[in-house]
């Protein structure tokens, strides 16, 4: 009967999932971002971290949403465990830093205790990066609880030297042949009226989504076809972006992988709805989609050896298999800015 249900209504749910999880309002969106990104660059403050990099010398990897749950029927992240300790182990041994993105932990479905007894391996696996001071943290609108430091210090002291930070934003500072380049990086849910700090939205998947979540067993994050800017959300990050001078703006929260703005892929953009004509766009707006697919698959980005790539990890024969969706050179991605 549950699979006959499943079956029924999966469609259902991803359609209402892709209608009405985000709300946000240009004006919000535009405001928040650009009011976050001053107060990095421009101020001592504890809501984020500027750090100069050498681009073709330091490696990062970006990965966000792993929504961890208690690996019940609702958890979106079990199946995809392997796959994102795998890929974590694969970049230590590489000397990578890694950037956490937020909504690392699903806390508005699960308690915070239920979340952390599930999931030492993967924990483990990213306060390893800590011992060469490569681990950084944001937070998103699913993990809120760790925008503050004591409950940091309570409930992750256990995996991780503390203390902890965890940022709103962080920026990445170079410059390239001459022209500056900063790397503006947060979770994204900011201007979102379903996200930013909204209670019923909150309390609408602890109390209704979850329970018929557990039931049913579905998953509504379906592995991305494209990454094209498809929904409102990501364009309202390509269009903030686009209107800044040198700045790459990466984000996660929509679970939808965007490179580069959509502007080097394959197939045509005629579905993209932005101010500007499709053959202007510019390769300034990244997302690095999740670690919560439903066919276990996840998506990221890398910055290393003067490319950034949009990469996804899968299972090929039950091993996890690292694959490259796009890469550009960032000297060739600044010529168009």
């Amino acid at each position: 009967m549950r699979k006959l249900l499943q079956k029924i209504f999966r469609p259902l749910f991803i359609k209402l999932a892709d209608r009405f999880a985000s709300a946000p309002v240009k004006e919000d969106v535009f405001k928040s971002l650009s009011r976050l990104y001053k107060v990095i660059t421009t101020k001592n403050s504890s809501r984020g971290i500027v750090i100069d990099i050498n681009i073709e010398t330091d490696h990062f990897v970006i990965f966000s949403d792993q929504h961890k749950g208690n690996k019940d029927r609702g958890d979106d992240f079990k199946d995809n465990e392997s796959n994102y300790t795998a890929a974590l182990r694969h970049y230590q041994k590489l000397s990578f830093n890694y950037i956490n993105l937020g909504d690392a932990e699903e806390l508005w479905k699960y308690k915070v205790s239920q979340v952390i007894s599930q999931y030492p391996e993967a924990l483990k696996a990213e306060a390893g990066f800590q011992a060469g001071k490569k681990y950084f943290r944001t937070f998103g609108n699913h993990d809120l609880l760790w925008k503050n430091q004591l409950d940091v210090l309570l409930n992750l002291k256990p995996f991780f030297e503390m203390p902890l930070p965890v940022y709103e934003g962080m920026v990445l500072r170079t410059t390239i042949d001459e022209v500056p380049l900063q790397i503006f990086l947060t979770h994204g849910h900011q201007g979102d009226k379903m996200s930013d700090n909204n209670a019923f939205s909150t309390w609408l998947v602890a109390h209704i989504w979850a329970p018929v979540q557990r039931y049913l067993g579905i998953n509504v994050n379906t592995p991305a076809n494209d990454i094209h800017l498809r929904d409102k959300h990501n364009r309202l990050m390509y269009e903030w972006s686009s209107r800044r001078k040198n700045i790459f703006l990466v984000t996660g929260h929509t679970h939808k992988p965007v490179f580069a703005s959509g502007k080097y892929a394959g197939s045509e953009l005629h579905t993209i709805k932005t101010d500007e004509p499709k053959n202007e766009l510019k390769p300034t707006y990244f997302n690095t989609g999740c670690c919560c697919y439903s066919d276990g698959d996840i998506t990221g980005v890398e910055i290393a050896n003067g490319y950034i790539r949009l990469i996804k990890w899968h299972l090929e024969n039950a091993i996890p298999v690292r694959v490259v969706l796009e890469e550009r050179k960032i000297t060739d991605l600044i010529k168009d800015f």
